[in-house]
């Protein structure tokens, strides 16, 4: 799912649902396949359990492990007590799927910025043909549908219902608020104290890479970054500010129609 091929049978769900079973003790692989796909209900004619096993693994997601065909929990039982902790979990722990296709496939669309408007669904072939002039992996129809499930469960944006004179298609809307959220609380920051915005940037960036390519270099930062922080600070969560005079700048998405137009030069941890 997150290395050279994305696969839309290991949905977020079934992930945890295999990271529940195995809490209480290792299974063996016969064992586990027999509950994603039970053999009385004709089990035998499906073939995801692999998928979802396969992104679980220490190879992808390193919730599980597999060895000799037993498989077991890699990870303490705290981190799947709920799929909002096996979320927080996979942000915290983001860059074990750096090398992936769907890593690259998160930063060359957040890339786009406004661009993404300009599509009715991420399975459209222009969108793909656009994404792929920026990445080395190739993407079909069935990456973009899964990609679509793990960017709405990460945080990375909302799912939107697009209609057209033929049909209904799902959209995704870029805006990393809840995703963000996350990533500032695992940062660990002191509540009501107030941050350089470089170090602030710092701290969430091992989280944030996914969503930051090149930010670095040039301190600007993403329309969906941009549209998360915002999103914060409205809803007090964090505060931005721009100091004047301040050569320590960070810059958003321009917004003439926010209060914070783009520079940040501070940033206050509210909540």
């Amino acid at each position: 799912m997150f290395a050279d091929k994305m696969r839309h049978e290991a949905i977020p769900e079934r992930v945890y649902a295999l990271c529940e079973l195995l809490r209480s003790k290792p299974l063996t692989e016969a064992e586990v396949k027999d509950y994603f796909e039970p053999k009385v209900l004709g089990g035998a004619g499906t073939s995801y359990f692999s998928k979802v096993r396969d992104a679980a693994s220490q190879n992808q997601l390193g919730l599980i492990d597999v060895t000799d065909k037993k498989l077991s929990l890699a990870v303490d039982k705290k981190y799947v007590s709920s799929i909002e902790e096996m979320r927080k979990y996979i942000i915290g722990h983001i860059s074990l799927i750096k090398d992936g296709l769907f890593y690259e496939t998160s930063q060359a669309y957040f890339d786009l910025n406004e661009k993404v408007y300009e599509f009715y669904s991420v399975t459209d072939q222009g969108l793909r043909d656009l994404l792929m002039q920026n990445m080395n992996g190739r993407l079909d129809v069935d990456d973009m549908r899964a990609w679509r499930f793990w960017a709405a469960f990460l945080g990375f944006g909302h799912l939107a219902r697009v209609t057209t004179s033929n049909q209904t298609q799902m959209n995704f809307l870029p805006n990393l608020y809840r995703y963000l959220q996350t990533a500032v609380e695992l940062a660990g920051f002191e509540k009501n104290k107030e941050y350089r915005i470089d170090e602030f940037i710092d701290a969430i960036q091992p989280m944030c890479d996914i969503a930051m390519k090149d930010a670095a270099e040039t301190k600007k930062l993403n329309m969906a970054m941009s549209y998360g922080l915002r999103m914060m600070h409205d809803n007090g969560d964090i505060e931005l500010r721009y100091q004047l005079d301040n050569q320590n700048l960070w810059f958003l998405y321009p917004s003439d129609l926010h209060a914070i137009r783009s520079e940040i030069s501070h940033v206050t941890i509210r909540r």
